[in-house]
């Protein structure tokens, strides 16, 4: 069985915030992109994404809905405003949280999401398009 894959939409330093935080789970494979049209595409390039979490920029963007038919989408971000939170969830993000500030908190957080959305010892998910 593949490691399940988590797609990380976010950039700078909140990507990498992220992907610490996953990192701490050797069984998954991260992979990034850096706005919502560009992780449909990684998408159809990776089969086995499970889960993609969103930074705020993304949950601001179109065609999350596409996005989340295909995989549960999170978001995970400082400050989204109410619009914005209104119209990701409305797009199909499955839950919204505020970043923690502090680490352990974001760390745990992190890992919650990864354990509600990928069983441990789950298989990834088949492509769709297969």
């Amino acid at each position: 069985m593949g490691r399940a894959t988590v797609l990380v939409i976010e950039q700078g330093a909140e990507a990498g915030l992220v992907c610490a935080a996953l990192a701490m789970r050797p069984e998954l494979q991260v992979v990034g992109a850096p706005d919502v049209a560009e992780a449909l595409q990684r998408i159809e390039r990776e089969p086995g994404v499970a889960l993609a979490i969103a930074g705020a920029a993304a949950l601001g963007e179109g065609m999350l809905e596409r996005l989340g038919e295909r995989i549960p989408v999170v978001g995970l971000a400082a400050d989204v405003a109410p619009e914005v939170r209104r119209r990701a969830l409305a797009a199909g993000v499955r839950e919204i949280h505020e970043r923690p500030r502090r680490w352990q908190p974001y760390s745990e957080l992190v890992d919650a999401l990864v354990a509600r959305f990928i069983p441990a010892g789950s298989a990834p998910r088949p492509d769709p398009t297969s």
